[in-house]
């Protein structure tokens, strides 16, 4: 229940039904009032006939001859009203028959109409009224009222029901409908990206609020628009810029050292300084390929082709470069995939993490090489013997200018931290993923990175 529409639904369902049940609460204290109001009436209208049967053109009847007409209309309504007459006294001197031994108590001061439970004559609605000089007391059972209110509740329970079924599908219908501009905007949201940031979030003529956010998050992708074309012209501009003198600096310092002309020192200095053009030249290099993958400014070759080719080649160059460095290269599977790649891309990766593994194998270790098909992806994994990475820092040597492993083994001279940054961009280039793990039980580090098989990253060219 953590979407928006599911709360919305839940939202609707509570408010919906929770409205009904107050609607059938009061309806049913209305329908309450209205039925014992109308046994008020029948109780006036039922001492109306009895004045008329009693009193028309009797006004000087004996009291005896009044108690005798009263009993006769008593036995004849008897099954719907109980009859009890006071004298002035307060002294009850008639009871229907139908009364047996119960006696309707005296009404409460200011109140002609009561309700009185008995346990006879059981729940009734009674009304004193004055017939003479003594006070007629009459009274109708409630039962009818509880049947009718009993019946109320099953009705409210069964509609209670119906509605909140109704609720529950007009609520998630309701939702989906308040939710859908939502809906869009994140779907073209999602397809907004660095390769494909002109596409902007269709607005309609309304003035809501969603229609709002749809035109802010326009602007805001504006604004993305052009700062990542300023960072990609920046990224551009500052690479030609530091290349131009960096080459002019190269050429310039081995013109010196081919003359001759120079001493020993001197010789020694411009070659360290040459080797330090020359590093800080890829160090701009890699910088540039980074600035241009985050900008999506790296066209993939993509091809449909054998993986086996592209590690046979690297396991060739890996053997040459272990070799120089006495640490042995064992290629330990290698199974025949096709996948679709760019192989010169890849073929960095394979050899970024081969080199960087050569940093940390001590003289007569061993790298290895798996590559493997698991379930739809290609999965290749460099292993070293190595002392492997504090758990702490697996996750940080992904990130650039981090050299956990040269600080470990005291070598700040290798590299700049931008290898593994550069294999990681290189995978989410190709939808991929990269990642690393300590070695278990023994010593060492695993790098595993995996492609999916056969596909190509939207809009580009496979060719």
């Amino acid at each position: 229940m953590n979407s928006l529409g599911s709360r919305l639904t839940i939202w609707y369902v509570l408010v919906v039904t929770a409205t009904v049940v107050v609607a059938l609460c009061v309806g049913r204290w209305l329908l309450e009032r209205q039925l014992i109001r109308g046994l008020d009436l029948l109780n006036a209208a039922e001492f109306q006939e009895i004045v008329d049967r009693v009193e028309k053109n009797h006004h000087m009847m004996p009291d005896q001859e009044v108690l005798e007409r009263i009993t006769a209309h008593s036995k004849i309504d008897a099954p719907l009203y109980f009859f009890q007459l006071r004298n002035q006294s307060g002294d009850v001197v008639f009871r229907s028959a139908n009364m047996s031994d119960a006696v309707l108590p005296e009404n409460p001061k200011g109140k002609p109409n009561w309700t009185s439970d008995d346990p006879l004559l059981g729940t009734v609605r009674a009304g004193e009224f004055e017939l003479g000089s003594m006070k007629l007391q009459i009274a109708a059972s409630l039962q009818g009222v509880r049947r009718s209110l009993r019946s109320y509740f099953q009705v409210s329970l069964a509609m209670l029901g119906v509605v909140a079924v109704f609720s529950v599908f007009f609520g998630y219908w309701l939702s989906r409908l308040a939710l859908d501009p939502v809906r869009r905007i994140q779907l073209t949201a999602r397809r907004i990206s660095a390769e494909n940031l002109s596409e902007r979030i269709s607005v309609d003529s309304s003035k809501d609020e969603i229609a709002d956010l749809a035109r802010l998050l326009n602007q805001m992708f504006d604004r993305l628009e052009i700062s990542f074309e300023r960072l990609w012209r920046f990224a551009a501009d500052a690479s030609h810029e530091l290349k131009t003198p960096l080459a002019l600096i190269r050429l310039q310092s081995e013109k010196l050292l081919l003359h001759g002309q120079l001493s020993a020192g001197q010789s020694e200095a411009m070659q360290q300084q040459l080797e330090s053009i020359m590093r800080l030249d890829s160090i701009i290099e890699k910088l540039l390929f980074l600035a241009k993958s985050e900008v999506g400014g790296i066209e993939l070759n993509l091809r449909c082709q054998k993986t086996n080719d592209l590690i046979n080649a690297v396991d060739e160059d890996a053997r040459a470069l272990c070799e120089d460095s006495k640490i042995n290269f064992v290629l330990r599977k290698s199974e025949d995939i096709t996948a679709t790649f760019d192989a010169i891309l890849l073929r960095q990766v394979l050899l970024n993490l081969i080199t960087n593994a050569l940093h940390a194998t001590p003289p007569d270790g061993c790298i290895s090489l798996w590559s493997c098909r698991v379930r739809d992806r290609w999965q290749v994994i460099v292993e070293d013997n190595g002392p492997g990475l504090p758990e702490n820092r697996v996750r940080d040597i992904f990130e650039p200018f981090v050299r956990v492993r040269q600080e470990m083994i005291g070598d700040e001279s290798s590299g700049a931290g931008l290898g593994l940054a550069i294999c990681r961009s290189i995978l989410d280039l190709h939808h991929g993923a990269i990642f690393a793990e300590n070695c278990r039980p023994g010593p060492g580090l695993r790098v595993i990175f995996e492609i999916p098989i056969g596909r190509a990253k939207a809009g580009e060219s496979g060719s």
